[in-house]
């Protein structure tokens, strides 16, 4: 559809939030409102499927941009998402699925847009387990779409960096344990065995376990991994502005993201879009825009068994062969990681043009002016019903 620069621009009201700032449009010829949502999932955490805005603002609008939760109230939407929608976790087949069945199939629902081919089939998959008809299954598989996140473009710097030891590897994550950062925190012990040079640079407030799915309950599990931070080569920082997260990223040789689970990875693309190749699992979206051996490195998805996915179950958390499976899987991924590090750098001329080839794949999909003329087509066709 061709834009119409001379139509007046839409009102649009979107979330305030991470996900959001990369999965919408980084410009756009319409007025777009960001305000804070009503968080109903710290109420009960079985609304996390829903959202409210304050009625003066989406009175106001033309149309919202939601992310994930569906947006109660009249007015027209478009919804983005990264994994489940609707987000239902546990209570599938309730009448509580069925409500939010039935917003996404009215008219309000304009568009339902995944930010990946692995958010699209699971969508589809979704569907087809649901207790809708075969009409409305198609009814909704109709309004869904696929764009990726958008990022600001980066420096031609993949040519800028000193190729001298210690090479920096940068890990970032406030989950340490989901993203990954046990890994590399053995990691580092590894290579300080082995004497090679590599510098680990960890940002996390290093939450770990408790309510976090993905993690054995017990907090001690993951202290031997926390006291290898100590380490002489790692710097551990608790926080850091985002800016200074872009810059390490940028000036460093490799990210690592040896995540438990991620539905996209989003420091992955900020670490590509400087050119700095990406050390991370084979899991969910990762695969889509890191190419193995051409733009960065992945190792084997961790998995619990009979299973293609790390999916412990929760009411096992706490027991003894849950923190058996993460510390063995923890184990592979650092043996794994630290062999595709050594493999990366063995070649300086190999390892520069992997660097080309991350800022090249994350400016051809991550692309933000690409990005705005898909959202502002999208918002005109949505607005117009």
């Amino acid at each position: 559809m061709t834009i119409k620069t001379d139509s007046r621009p839409l009102k649009v009201l979107a979330p305030v939030g991470y996900p959001w700032d990369f999965s919408g449009p980084r410009q756009s010829r319409h007025r777009i409102e960001r305000k804070i949502f009503v968080p109903l999932n710290r109420i009960r955490s079985e609304y996390d499927g829903v959202t409210l805005f304050d009625p003066v603002s989406a009175h106001r609008c033309d149309l919202i941009h939601a992310f994930n939760r569906i947006p109660l109230g009249r007015k027209p939407f478009v919804i983005g998402f990264e994994s489940d929608l609707p987000r239902v976790f546990g209570r599938e087949g309730s009448g509580y699925e069925a409500m939010l069945y039935r917003i996404l199939l009215s008219d309000r629902c304009r568009a339902i847009v995944a930010i990946s081919q692995f958010a699209c089939e699971s969508f589809r998959a979704t569907v087809a387990k649901s207790r809708l008809s075969p009409t409305d299954q198609a009814r909704l598989l109709d309004k869904l779409e696929c764009r990726y996140p958008s990022l600001h473009p980066g420096k031609d710097a993949h040519e800028e960096i000193a190729l001298e030891p210690p090479y920096q590897i940068t890990f970032v994550g406030g989950h340490f344990a989901r993203k990954g950062g046990c890994s590399v925190a053995r990691m580092a012990e590894l290579a300080l065995k082995r004497g090679l040079p590599f510098h680990f640079n960890v940002i996390s407030s290093l939450t770990c376990g408790g309510s976090i799915w993905s993690d054995p309950e017990r907090q001690e599990v993951f202290q031997p991994y926390l006291d290898l931070l100590n380490l002489p080569n790692v710097t551990h920082h608790a926080r850091m502005p985002n800016a200074q997260v872009v810059e390490l990223l940028r000036n460093s040789h490799a990210a690592a993201l040896l995540t438990f689970s991620d539905t996209f990875g989003f420091s992955a693309v900020e670490a590509m879009i400087h050119g700095t190749p990406v050390l991370a699992t084979d899991q969910r979206a990762l695969p889509e825009f890191i190419e193995d051996g051409v733009s960065g490195a992945l190792v084997g998805c961790p998995r619990t068994p009979g299973d293609d996915e790390w999916r412990p179950e929760w009411s096992q958390r706490g027991t003894v062969d849950c923190e058996a499976m993460f510390v063995a899987e923890t184990e592979r991924m650092a043996q794994e990681g630290i062999a595709r590090l050594e493999e990366m750098f063995a070649d300086a001329d190999a390892y520069r043009a992997m660097r080309r080839a991350a800022h090249a794949q994350a400016r051809a999909l991550f692309d933000p002016e690409d990005a705005a003329a898909y959202w502002d087509g999208l918002y005109e066709r949505a607005a117009a019903g």
